[in-house]
């Protein structure tokens, strides 16, 4: 048996795969990153672009107006009677449709007082009134 003496070429290893897989994951983790770019965001609130309207036999309106004055059913609201009014309209129906109407100048503190109360009520049905671009800024 004649053994042979093993030269420089048996010992490369093809490193093209290697290469594509390295590619791929480069171009994973560039496509998943998340940049932050907040400080150069411009929000116009609220308008809407979609045509798309949910109408609902029933359902709770509640309203914020630029003063962060509540309203329920276009009624006047205190800030300590907002969950009880919510209770009396959708009689403990947690499946009830709620749309919350809130003036484009209203402080967010007031809108998020809101959210909260209607998730303690178990509300998760909860749409948010905007304009669409014909009706209100461009």
């Amino acid at each position: 048996m004649k053994l042979r003496a093993k030269t420089r070429m048996d010992y490369l290893v093809d490193i093209t795969p290697l290469v594509d897989v390295v590619f791929l994951m480069l171009i994973f983790f560039m496509v998943s990153t998340s940049f932050s770019v907040s400080s150069s965001l411009k929000l116009e609130l609220p308008s809407s672009h979609s045509t798309e309207q949910q109408q609902e036999a029933k359902q709770v309106i509640v309203s914020v107006n630029a003063a962060g004055q509540f309203f329920v059913q276009d009624e006047p609201v205190e800030d300590g009677a907002l969950r009880k009014r919510i209770l009396n309209i959708s009689h403990g129906d947690p499946n009830m449709g709620v749309v919350l109407r809130a003036d484009a100048d209203a402080r967010h503190k007031r809108i998020v007082y809101v959210l909260d109360t209607l998730r303690q009520l178990g509300m998760s049905k909860v749409g948010i009134a905007t304009l669409t671009s014909a009706e209100g800024n461009p």
